[in-house]
């Protein structure tokens, strides 16, 4: 074991090698359970997404683990359960059961109050609640919005429901355009909240008084009119929402983390799309800090990679750290 720094005031961040993973399994604790593994199925059209050979090996040496997601927000295979979960059958995730949390709708969620800056309560999967403990599989890679996504967006934006996720989103709540609108009623029919009617033209349009932003509008327009207003948040703020969800998802929860640097690209898994890898692949990070894990990725990959400079997501480590998710300061120890 070769400590490559040394102080005991910092986090312990452990380093893998791709073709050492089972060494993984004398860095867990043992879990109380039922345990949930926290994992990202691909987007259909993705294809650097952590695949499932990767994560089969760490689902087999843990005990009875579930995986664990909740719906995007976003129009996909991934908008409600079931064809969420013949995606990630698709992609090979066919070795653990498989629990979406939000439901089969996407609508079931719980309120977790955490009093912070940006929320007093945060709107998460409703199946969190059936679960002690949770391993957080993610893939280290550069994000438009967040700059990076580790394991903070995993937890944190992961975990939302869809209510969530709009909240961690949007400043303003979603909309329709009116061109895209067939008047098909669908939105109208499957609002809780009856807060969509027609206009005078026979399009669709939202009472933003009404609107409780359960979002479900989005998952069953079948033309896509429902639009979230993405840039209505800007990336810090984005950055400190998703620390405080991740604060939210692990409260009174035994956490611990694996962030897999390979396929590193400059986009989420979320784009159904092939994507250019930015650099060769480096390795697994292990901890039971997700701040300190997602410093040390974002510090491994701008010295393999410098213009990963632009990815600095300094935002969600500073405000994470302040809310007490973690530290900063790491001690990286090579396995």
């Amino acid at each position: 074991m070769t400590k490559l720094y040394n102080n005991m005031n910092k986090s312990k961040v452990y380093f893998v090698k791709l073709n050492e993973i089972e060494k993984i399994k004398n860095l867990l604790p043992e879990f109380k359970a039922p345990l949930g593994v926290k994992v990202h199925f691909g987007e259909d059209g993705n294809i650097t997404y952590i695949p499932d050979a990767k994560i089969k090996p760490i689902i087999e040496i843990v005990d009875n683990p579930t995986l664990i997601e909740c719906s995007v927000l976003y129009k996909s295979a991934r908008s409600i359960a079931k064809t969420h979960r013949e995606l990630a059958l698709k992609h090979g995730f066919d070795f653990a059961p498989i629990d979406l949390l939000d439901g089969e709708e996407g609508d079931d969620f719980i309120e977790i109050e955490i009093n912070k800056k940006h929320y007093d309560k945060c709107y998460l999967g409703k199946g969190l609640e059936r679960y002690n403990s949770l391993l957080v599989v993610s893939h280290f890679k550069g994000h438009g919005g967040s700059k990076f996504g580790g394991a903070l967006k995993n937890l944190g934006m992961g975990l939302a429901s869809r209510k969530g996720k709009l909240a961690i989103h949007a400043s303003i709540k979603h909309y329709i355009k009116k061109e895209k609108c067939i008047s098909c009623g669908d939105c109208i029919k499957n609002c809780p909240a009856s807060a969509i009617k027609f206009d005078e033209n026979q399009k669709a349009e939202i009472n933003q008084n009404i609107c409780i932003s359960c979002s479900k509008c989005i998952s069953v327009c079948p033309e896509g009119a429902v639009r979230i207003p993405w840039s209505s948040t800007g990336a810090e703020d984005l950055q400190e929402r998703i620390a405080e969800y991740a604060l939210a998802a692990s409260k009174e929860k035994q956490c611990y983390f694996i962030n897999f640097l390979v396929n590193i690209t400059s986009d989420c898994d979320c784009l159904s799309k092939e994507m250019p890898i930015l650099t060769p692949d480096i390795g697994i990070l292990v901890s039971s800090d997700p701040i300190a894990i997602d410093q040390a990725s974002y510090d491994l990959v701008k010295k393999e990679y410098p213009e990963f400079e632009k990815h600095n997501g300094e935002n969600q480590l500073k405000h994470g750290e302040e809310i007490g998710l973690g530290k900063r300061d790491y001690e990286l120890i090579s396995i």
